[in-house]
């Protein structure tokens, strides 16, 4: 007995010693570090709640992953796709019209739920205006199974200067959904996402890639989806969100500054 009582001495003298936590627990107790813990939480919690205003999305911290962009410090340096075409007397660009011009390609997921986009494509279509509507994605795709929306255009850059590219998707489904969102340049991944667990009504603000660009068309290539256990599901929009230069402030694209070719073909990119 003695030498157990010993062991114990010997431990209690170390512990007390080496670790700071322990000396904690020895003089407080177990309820009242408990309870400090607790409040703690509830204090980090707090602090971590959004206003009312705020855009609501999964609240789990590891279910909006995003890949690192391999490239060096922002602003990048992205020369133009094409040179501006030439106006007709409305001031439209001729050859070109509003919109993207799309296409429907088959999505799996890997066990960490990363999603892998064939390069296959499986349909065709197009898209009028600035926005990437999922009910698009929907209709021109399968009846069944995953897949996604993949759509290209021309960022129309009349002024040179300083601009910043983001994406917003909301997500108007009547139940949760896990989407998938890229955007990429010629040159540039800005944006390689999957959310999972987007509540009804939601959206997702996705962060900004600064760029420095001259006078001319930028090619732009996004891809959108959403999904439920094994099926591709709407509605919801995709839409890019511009700075431009000498704003403070983002805005959606306007109609005049996402033109596609009258008759299809590629707006450069990967």
């Amino acid at each position: 007995m003695r030498r157990f009582i010993a062991k114990l001495g010997f431990i209690h003298r170390t512990l007390w010693q080496r670790d700071q936590a322990y000396r904690w627990a020895a003089v407080l107790g177990p309820p009242p570090l408990i309870g400090c813990a607790l409040a703690a939480l509830a204090l980090a919690g707090w602090h971590r709640l959004p206003d009312d205003t705020a855009v609501r999305a999964s609240k789990a911290p590891w279910a909006n992953w995003t890949r690192p962009v391999p490239h060096g410090e922002q602003p990048y340096t992205e020369a133009p796709t094409a040179a501006l075409p030439q106006t007709d007397a409305g001031g439209r660009f001729i050859g070109f019209q509003p919109g993207w011009t799309g296409e429907i390609r088959l999505m799996t997921l890997d066990a960490t739920k990363d999603a892998n986009v064939s390069s296959s494509r499986l349909a065709s279509f197009t898209i009028d205006g600035p926005t990437f509507p999922l009910a698009r994605v929907l209709d021109a795709g399968p009846s069944g199974g995953l897949f996604v929306g993949t759509a290209q255009t021309f960022f129309v850059v009349q002024t040179p200067g300083l601009y910043a590219f983001s994406a917003r998707l909301v997500w108007q489904g009547a139940q949760s959904a896990d989407c998938l969102v890229r955007l990429v340049t010629p040159r540039h991944t800005m944006l390689r996402n999957v959310t999972l667990n987007i509540e009804s009504q939601g959206a997702v603000n996705y962060p900004p890639t600064t760029f420095t660009l001259q006078k001319g068309l930028l090619g732009l290539r996004a891809a959108a989806g959403c999904w439920r256990g094994d099926r591709a599901v709407g509605p919801g929009t995709l839409t890019l969100m511009v700075r431009r230069p000498g704003q403070a402030a983002f805005s959606p694209a306007a109609v005049d500054e996402l033109i596609r070719p009258i008759q299809l073909g590629t707006a450069g990119g990967r």
